[in-house]
């Protein structure tokens, strides 16, 4: 038999080839506190209502084209009207369908440095220009200087990305540098992924403002994604251009209907792990040789020496947290995400056992 002969594939954009794939360094531990979820699963009596109603769904037919259920929910709670809502598959679909709206080949993209990196990645795609905005990520709030502010202004139709509470550092946008961003030419897409930690309220609707949130992570639905934007009627519209239809099936539709109904319990809930995110931030700074980032969300970035032996070493008690020290500005940095207590706990004493036995090496 003659070998198989490989023909060449068809060409790829330059630019695709020069990226990596978004990816996750794949470990097992017993306690996993590493990608920001919340560590509080759905009760049991919940997930069976919400199987109930979907049970009583056709499955041979289409979700409601509009999703207007949902929509129309998600709108009453946050003051919003119908026409401001769009729902898709996670807010990193509603990202890329956001992107592919307002940025074209040469648009300016400005984002923070460090942040998410898949905001870079998909502006790269649609082929923006990316501009970084560097920060001090130790600080409690971002503020964007002057400079910054003018380089926006001067760019030709800027976008700019923000994430606030910030992955991965913890920080939130400064008021005032959010006002300026709004008063300038820039589009500004502002993804609240983490905002309920903030206790941040939804911004009023603005014709260059797109806000992102997520059923991930106050919610606890990370595994049945469902993400959605508020924007003006007319943005909304033309992001439709651009999404594809029918992205959230009926099981992921009625279980986000069932969560806004329980909004009372799920704040409970969201108490439980501010209370723990002020334990854990108190425990880290009482380490010696660990300094904890200044944090609103439901995790914690913190410099220590040797930061991937320290990871690989809680590897090796089963606790898997966040290597973040490839970001820039970050090259001591980890990160962990807010568990229960029993996790949290769990991960003090194996950092402490990791740090002691490191010393006496």
């Amino acid at each position: 038999m003659s070998a198989l002969r490989l023909e060449a594939g068809p060409p790829v954009r330059d630019a695709l080839r020069r990226m990596r794939a978004y990816s996750l360094e794949l470990n097992q531990a017993a306690t996993k506190i590493d990608q920001n979820e919340n560590p509080l699963d759905f009760p049991e009596e919940w997930k069976a209502e919400v199987a109930r109603r979907a049970m009583a769904r056709g499955w041979n037919r289409y979700p409601d084209f509009e999703l207007r259920d949902l929509r129309l929910a998600l709108a009453s709670k946050y003051g919003f009207g119908i026409e401001n809502i769009l729902v898709g598959n996670g807010s990193n679909e509603m990202l890329f369908a956001v992107l592919a709206t307002f940025v074209d080949p040469g648009r300016g993209v400005f984002v923070l440095e460090p942040t998410f990196p898949l905001y870079e990645k998909i502006a790269t795609i649609m082929g923006g220009d990316i501009e970084r905005i560097p920060f001090d990520p130790r600080l409690p709030a971002i503020v964007l200087g002057r400079e910054v502010l003018e380089r926006i202004r001067r760019a030709d139709r800027p976008v700019v990305v923000i994430c606030s509470p910030n992955n991965p550092t913890g920080g939130v946008i400064d008021r005032t540098s959010l006002s300026e961003l709004l008063d300038s030419e820039a589009t500004l897409l502002l993804d609240r992924a983490y905002g309920e930690f903030a206790g941040q309220e939804h911004l009023p609707l603005h014709p260059r403002l797109i806000t992102f949130s997520t059923f991930s992570k106050a919610w606890g639905l990370a595994g049945l994604r469902i993400g959605w934007i508020a924007a003006t009627e007319q943005n909304c519209l033309e992001v439709r251009k651009v999404s594809l239809p029918y992205t959230l099936n009926v099981f992921s539709e009625e279980a986000a209907l069932f969560a806004l109904e329980q909004s009372e319990a799920v704040s409970d809930r969201l108490r439980m792990l501010l209370e723990q995110r002020d334990w854990l931030n108190a425990e880290l700074a009482s380490i010696d040789g660990v300094e904890p980032f200044p944090s609103q969300a439901n995790f914690i970035a913190f410099e220590v020496d040797e930061p991937v032996r320290v990871f690989r070493e809680l590897i090796s008690r089963s606790v898997l947290i966040r290597n973040i020290s490839g970001y820039p500005g970050m090259q001591r940095a980890l990160r962990v995400s807010v568990g229960t207590p029993e996790e949290n706990r769990i991960f003090i004493s194996a950092l402490r056992q990791s740090l002691s036995q490191r010393s006496q090496s």
